[in-house]
């Protein structure tokens, strides 16, 4: 059984919103205190040196390189996940099977991590399907942000039209606030933002095909 009772009514949102247009923003998909539980967890990891410097490419071609993407990571074992943790795995996993179930993605398992952005961080323009590699299809930003405003920043600009300046939409960061878009389809980008900015993101992944 899903922890939440509306669960099951964001699922369909996502669903119907993906298939007509590809992305989706749902404010409020959970409870503050569960979002609270998910932040303290991301900052408690920090303040252990869990986080990493975020890199940029493929792992045979990793770089660093704060000027393009100035965020710090920790990936989530689900193996050795907390309950809370684990709570969000099944809304997910419930989730996945839908996808599967509506729209014939063949996923097969969801990667994520929590994301701590310095103030002034940023994340420019980018795909999350790397060339020549179609394993990642859809892309899922849970923020976990306390009491944010807009003038906060940390905006995701999300281009509606492949690479083209505009249209776009901005989504402000609020706790509780879910981005869900295919991977291959929309890029993106994270505006600065004068306080850290928290997120758990992640990406349902279909097996591995590796392009010529």
């Amino acid at each position: 059984m899903l922890p939440f009772a509306n669960i099951s009514q964001h699922i369909e949102h996502i669903i119907h919103s993906l298939a007509e247009q590809g992305y989706v923003i749902i404010p409020a998909f959970l409870p503050d205190d569960f979002i609270s539980a998910l932040r303290n967890e991301a900052l408690t990891l920090q303040a252990a040196g869990k986080l990493e410097r975020a890199t940029i490419g493929k792992a045979e071609h990793n770089t660093l390189d704060h000027k393009i993407r100035g965020d710090l990571i920790h990936w989530l074992d689900h193996v050795d996940a907390s309950v809370v943790q684990q709570d969000f795995s099944r809304i997910m996993e419930a989730l996945r099977e839908s996808l599967n179930e509506h729209l014939f993605l063949g996923l097969f398992e969801l990667e994520n991590h929590f994301a701590i952005y310095p103030p002034g961080a940023i994340y420019n323009k980018h795909l999350d399907q790397f060339r020549g590699n179609e394993e990642r299809q859809v892309s899922c930003i849970l923020y976990l942000n306390e009491a944010w405003e807009e003038k906060d920043g940390g905006q995701l600009r999300l281009y509606l039209d492949g690479k083209e300046p505009t249209p776009y939409i901005d989504t402000v960061p609020h706790g509780g606030t879910l981005v869900v878009f295919l991977s291959s389809q929309f890029w993106h980008e994270v505006l600065p933002a004068s306080q850290p900015r928290i997120s758990l993101t992640g990406w349902f992944r279909k097996r591995s095909t590796t392009l010529p």
